[in-house]
Parts: structure tokens; sequence; C-alpha cells
């Protein structure tokens, strides 16, 4: 089986609601890459920027060519307490939807910008991270989604791997479904 390897750089994040009452927040983010069964994490380092942290912290994803367009990228961001760590907020990200963002310049590295989000979908502030796959992907079109000629496989699975995130979730415009 083929792999790609997908190239993230957490940089940073900016207006992170404060969720500790009394003391400044120490912020780390756990990146996951979710395929089917399988779930691969990260830890970046704990920074001390309050609401604004800063991180440029690499991580490297082996991602199946053919599990690309089942995959997804959780960005948790927590923050660190004496009392036990409170997660802050996240970012879901179909694996598909960076790469259909870049087509054409897939080897290049890009830099987006995605609100975090609640649990509960509530604006908790953004996340500011790079992205690079390190080979051309070619995406395969399906054939037995409506015969539409600009139409991808469906992500039925995009609502199973979230199973793995705290309920309730809210999936992503675009997806249905719930855990």
């Amino acid at each position: 089986m083929d792999v790609c390897p997908l190239d993230i750089n957490v940089i940073s994040a900016s207006g992170l609601k404060n969720v500790n009452l009394f003391m400044k927040m120490s912020v780390y983010v756990v990146v996951s890459l979710i395929s089917g069964n399988s779930i691969i994490k990260h830890k970046t380092h704990v920074s001390n920027g309050n609401r604004n942290p800063r991180w440029s912290h690499m991580i490297q994803f082996l991602v199946q060519e053919s599990a690309i367009l089942n995959s997804t990228l959780l960005f948790a961001l927590h923050s660190k307490r004496v009392l036990g760590n409170r997660i802050i907020g996240e970012v879901s990200i179909p694996v598909r939807e960076l790469l259909e963002n870049v087509l054409g310049s897939e080897t290049n590295e890009h830099i987006v910008e995605y609100q975090v989000r609640s649990i509960r979908g509530k604006a908790r502030g953004s996340l500011t991270f790079s992205h690079k796959f390190k080979k051309k992907i070619l995406l395969e079109k399906d054939n037995n989604n409506n015969n539409n000629n600009n139409s991808y496989p469906a992500a039925n699975v995009y609502a199973m791997q979230q199973c793995y995130v705290q309920a309730p979730y809210l999936p992503p415009q675009g997806y249905s479904g719930y855990c």
C-alpha cells in the first residue's frame, strides 16, 4: 500500500476562551489522525501564551493513500491545570478537505486558520497550522455517487469516526448523521 506523508505544523492559536478561573492558561494541542478504527495521536509542548499560545510544533502522519478520503484530523486544545487538564475546544477537519483546497500544489506548504469550537459548537478562538503533502495525490472520482463528474466518494465513515469524540457532537456542514 502506498503511504503519503502529511506534515502538520501547529503554529499558534488566538483569542482562546480562558477556561481557568484564577490563573493564566498553559495550552497544548493533541493532534489525532482518525482513519477507520485507527487513531494516531501526537501532542505539542505546553505553551504559556495564555489566550494566544504559540507552538511551531512539527508533526508527521503517514496516511494510507486509500484512506485519505475517509480520514479526519482532530486538533483538541487543552489547558494544563494542577487539578486536572481541561479541554478548551477542538477543530475537526476531513483530510480530503485539506487536499481538495490545494489540488495541483499539494507539495507546497499551506497555512490555514480554523475556528476552535467547544463540544457544544460555541466559538472558542482560532487555530493556525500549516499542512503539506509530501507527494502529489490523485483523487479518484466516484462513478457511483449520483453520476456527477465533480463528486468524490461520500464520507459515510466520517460520522462513525466522530464516536471517538466526546458526545454530543455536531458534524461539520455537509455531513449527516450523529454518533
